[in-house]
């Protein structure tokens, strides 16, 4: 059965209002749900770190880590990749998550040490089309993914549903495109406006994409994500939507 999560972007009003990652992962449980994605922007120290795998720990939730920074930067790792591997294994992650970067260029030595350090820290890593011209288009996240393909690496990627429309690519088009690539699923719907300054996410059964079609092609090991801010008192009512597709 398809497993759905929790990115805690959904808590975005409790974030806003200083609510710490750590606390909200009770309310994410109490949900029935298993699986959540934590944000590293919004971990506010150190500290936050082992809070964050006590809490996921007692809740028996499993983790995945959210890391809003390239994956590659001038054909090498991030310098702070290794950092970001052990704030994951701190927190007890499954899956650390990164933006592209210039991963299409770079040699498939670095694919090859990057794949090796995952391994080493007991992670998955994907990379995620954003709402950027860098990371974000269809052109460069198929490239993205067929040069990972091509020299056998082992990352992963996270389809993000609505960031296609943030870069006036078509979602549809993306999902038929790249969907034996993916691993992890990010749902989200829009309004569908033709401007940046206009476009916002929408509640799922209330945007343009059709979405429903996509989850049911999907294999059962591939996560869906709610990834986009809703009220407290509207999450049990998304979660049923998606469970409303995944179960039938």
């Amino acid at each position: 059965m398809t497993t759905i999560g929790i990115n805690t972007l959904v808590y975005m009003n409790e974030l806003k209002n200083g609510t710490v990652q750590s606390e909200l992962l009770p309310i994410i449980a109490q949900h029935g749900i298993t699986l959540a994605e934590v944000r590293r922007e919004f971990i506010r120290d150190d500290a936050e770190l082992d809070a964050i795998a006590r809490v996921a720990a007692n809740e028996g939730l499993d983790l995945f880590y959210s890391v809003p920074e390239s994956l590659t930067i001038d054909g090498k790792e991030h310098p702070q990749f290794l950092e970001f591997l052990q704030e994951a294994q701190r927190m007890g992650v499954k899956n650390v998550k990164f933006n592209q970067g210039d991963i299409k260029d770079v040699d498939a030595q670095v694919i090859a040490r990057i794949d090796a350090a995952a391994s080493e820290y007991g992670v998955t890593l994907t990379i995620e089309n954003d709402q950027t011209p860098e990371n974000g288009t269809l052109e460069c996240t198929r490239a993205s993914l067929e040069h990972i393909h091509d020299v056998h690496g082992c990352i992963g990627y996270t389809f993000d549903l609505g960031n296609w429309f943030w870069r006036n690519e078509n979602p549809d088009d993306a999902f038929e495109q790249l969907h034996d690539r993916i691993t992890v699923f990010h749902l989200k719907n829009v309004n569908g406006a033709k401007t940046r300054e206009e476009l916002s996410t929408t509640m799922l059964e209330d945007g343009v994409i059709d979405w429903q079609p996509m989850l049911t092609q999907l294999s059962e090991d591939i996560p869906v994500f709610l990834e986009f801010p809703i009220a407290a008192q509207d999450v049990a009512a998304q979660i049923a939507v998606v469970k409303s597709v995944v179960e039938a």
